[in-house]
């Protein structure tokens, strides 16, 4: 299981707001999968709630104040940007 949330979401517009991943071993070794498809060449990865048609991300929040994120985008800048 892995939740995305956002602390202090109105505050995203002047660059306070924090993200936080919470995660158990089962989605520890998801995250870390999705991860190595990157570097092996994926350009990017979803991970989404079952709300947002996905089951990577779990819909239950486990921060104080949060708010749970829906989708997550990871994309892999192309190398000639590192």
């Amino acid at each position: 299981m892995i939740t995305i949330e956002i602390r202090d979401a109105e505050k995203a517009s002047v660059g306070m707001a924090e993200v936080e991943i919470f995660c158990d071993t089962e989605g520890l070794s998801l995250l870390l999968k999705q991860l190595e498809h990157l570097k092996a060449g994926s350009s990017h990865i979803h991970l989404m709630t079952p709300a947002w048609a996905g089951n990577e991300l779990g819909e239950k929040t486990f921060g104080k104040e949060t708010q749970l994120i829906n989708h997550l985008r990871v994309t892999m800048l192309p190398k000639n940007t590192e």
